[in-house]
């Protein structure tokens, strides 16, 4: 009874674990969206193009990394 006990509460703590990591993903990406792409659109100190491109595809992977950490932590 000891072991499926132990097992069930380290599945709901690395579900509780990725869910959360998810959430800190998807909150980086925004962030990064903005800092990166609004701010170039803004300011235009750096290449344009390149630093939004590099913005759009950083925000991307994060969003679809965060997405998939959610539905990692998600509760059945």
């Amino acid at each position: 009874m000891k072991i499926r006990h132990k097992n069930r509460v380290k599945k709901s703590t690395l579900r509780f674990f990725f869910f959360n990591l998810g959430k800190l993903v998807l909150d980086i990406m925004k962030l990064s969206f903005g800092s990166l792409v609004l701010g170039t659109i803004i300011r235009g100190d750096f290449s344009q193009s390149t630093l939004m491109v590099s913005g759009i595809i950083a925000s991307g992977a994060g969003a679809f990394l965060g997405i998939i950490f959610l539905m990692l932590g998600k509760e059945e």
